[in-house]
């Protein structure tokens, strides 16, 4: 399917590059994008506060795919946007840390589930310059990691948030065919994150710990994306990005109520030791795009 929009795009673009762009104005933008990213993301920070000692294995990096259109109004600075993206990393691992006597003696990746990640982006923009715009919209995030084995464990950590975003974009050509575009992005989001897993344990009186929570969520976000690109003919472009998303989360209410108060008491007590009320979860990504202007 890929291949084939690939080539539909490679195919139509000659058709309409004989188009004079004087007299004629593009109206519609589409892009595909092959991105590779490595994250850090919120499941992992919850499931290594549970189930420790692991830390991330930078080499592990997660390849998805992004589609994004937009729409100009004839005659008009407005122009209505939107993109879309999701990832899935089968056995996603961390390194599991072998201690003896305190120190370090080894590190093993080790699969700890699999983990989902999508993202919307829909809203308008208003071009106050020619090569200066500003965008109003939305955006909807969701993201888990699941795992499980028979009934000795369960675990399903998870985020499902939407709110506003602003964004302001930039577009300048230089060198005749080449052109750097730029956009920095700030969001809140609303919603809520997931904290359900079980485990057998022995040193509990059911014999099983089992925890189900899901707290109000409010998310502080920004993004910064840079492309480099070059236009093919007066329609068809292709560019090479960066990409860097945080996201700053902030459950309120993390209490853990298993039905067993010797797990309960140790984990409360260890979230308010911490005084942890803030969280992160960060993306960085390499984007390849292929896009046509009609």
């Amino acid at each position: 399917m890929k291949t084939k929009i690939t080539l539909l795009l490679l195919f139509i673009s000659p058709i309409y590059a004989q188009v004079d762009p004087v007299n004629s104005q593009k109206l519609w933008i589409f892009s595909l994008s092959k991105i590779g990213s490595s994250i850090v993301p919120y499941e992992k920070e919850q499931f290594t506060d549970i189930f420790g000692p692991y830390k991330s294995d930078p080499r592990r990096n997660i390849n998805s795919y992004e589609f994004a259109a937009q729409k100009k109004f004839e005659d008009s600075k407005f122009a209505f946007y939107f993109d879309f993206f999701e990832l899935t990393k089968r056995d996603y691992s961390l390194k599991y840390i072998d201690f003896q006597n305190r120190s370090n003696i080894k590190e093993t990746p080790t699969p700890i589930g699999n983990y989902f990640r999508s993202q919307i982006r829909l809203g308008f923009s208003y071009s106050i310059f020619n090569n200066v715009s500003i965008s109003f919209g939305s955006r909807y995030f969701r993201s888990e990691l699941t795992d499980g084995f028979l009934n000795q464990f369960y675990v399903n950590f998870g985020q499902k948030y939407l709110g506003p975003e602003i964004s302001i974009q930039t577009k300048t050509k230089f060198l005749d065919n080449f052109f750097i575009a730029t956009r920095i992005s700030l969001f809140l989001l609303y919603g809520k994150s997931i904290h359900n897993y079980s485990f057998v344990s022995a040193r509990t009186d059911q014999g099983y710990i089992d925890v189900n929570i899901e707290p109000y969520t409010r998310v502080q976000g920004n993004e910064f994306l840079l492309k480099f690109g070059y236009y093919f003919t007066n329609n068809l472009f292709f560019t090479i990005g960066f990409r860097s998303t945080l996201l700053r989360i902030r459950p309120d209410d993390l209490r853990v109520y298993s039905g067993d108060s010797r797990f309960d008491n140790q984990m409360n007590i260890e979230y308010g030791l911490r005084k942890e009320n803030s969280y992160t979860d960060y993306m960085q990504s390499i984007i390849l795009e292929l896009g046509i202007e009609l």
